[in-house]
């Protein structure tokens, strides 16, 4: 098949005239690409991005670096935070601490499959952009908070001298982003995949009650941990996502769990509150 010579085709010769551009014109990739580097790190450093988990790689002096940006070091942080149960909107210990290392709680989380769900941010004014769900669904976007810096990563670092909370409680209370930054970054670029606003939102697919029922009745309505079957009660049979995200319904993402199996999975202690589940429990 011949390809078309699109200098010689009539269409495209009169939008290139209408264009103002000239015939002989050959754009510069190379500049092209350093005009969108700096774009895409004027966004990460006001919005975050989404990187998986093999993107990330760990320095050799502890922190969160990208395997394609070595010596540019991320802060990590959850970005959509359960509402469900929180009384005080204006308590900051109560939402997700932002990570500067491969902490226990990192690792933790990694073990889980859960890390899909962290983006990472070099905004510097300790204000990081967050999602608020209720009951899985997303009722509040792009939210400003301050958030609090991991003690874990500090012990891990040992965030000068950091070893224990009541005795370095000070380094804990007085952690400076933008001083963290300056002392470890060694180069200062970045090129993000995804800001964490066009990250898929941490909530139900609209057709999730359909998705839910069909894959239970795959499993004919039989809990896969513990083998109890809820045919007879479906409403103690729960759909779970493995790795935490709640818009990724392939199959090998789902788990057929009933109310009591669920509760115990990684971060799901919140159940044990909830009155509609304490009968099953």
């Amino acid at each position: 098949m011949k390809l078309i010579d699109f200098n010689n085709f009539l269409a495209f010769k009169n939008i290139r005239e209408k264009m103002g551009i000239p015939k002989d014109y050959k754009p510069n990739f190379e500049s092209s690409e350093m005009i969108l580097r700096e774009i895409k790190l004027k966004e990460i450093k006001t919005k975050g991005l989404d990187i998986p988990i093999d993107e990330l790689i760990k320095a050799s002096d502890g922190t969160l670096e990208h395997k394609d940006f070595p010596g540019q070091k991320m802060l990590v942080y959850i970005r959509d935070f359960q509402g469900d149960y929180m009384n005080n909107d204006n308590d900051i210990s109560v939402y997700p601490k932002f990570h500067i290392a491969w902490c226990s709680t990192l690792d933790q989380m990694h073990k889980n499959k859960k890390y899909s769900r962290y983006v990472v941010s070099q905004r510097n004014d300790g204000i990081f952009l967050l999602n608020k769900t209720i009951a899985g669904k997303v009722v509040k976007r792009d939210i400003e908070l301050e958030l609090l810096i991991c003690k874990n990563c500090l012990k891990k670092l040992a965030y000068k001298g950091y070893r224990d909370h009541q005795r370095n409680i000070n380094i804990f209370q007085n952690f400076n982003i933008k001083e963290f930054l300056n002392k470890y970054n060694t180069e200062v670029y970045i090129d993000p995949v995804h800001t964490s606003i066009s990250q898929p939102l941490n909530e139900y697919s609209h057709d999730w009650n359909k998705i839910s029922y069909n894959y239970k009745k795959s499993k004919k309505f039989i809990c896969q941990d513990c083998g109890k079957d809820c045919s007879k009660n479906t409403n103690e049979l729960h759909v779970h996502h493995v790795d935490g995200n709640k818009f990724n319904n392939l199959a090998t993402n789902l788990e057929v769990v009933c109310v009591k199996c669920h509760s115990k999975k990684p971060m799901h202690g919140h159940m044990l509150k909830n009155p509609q589940f304490q009968r099953y429990l």
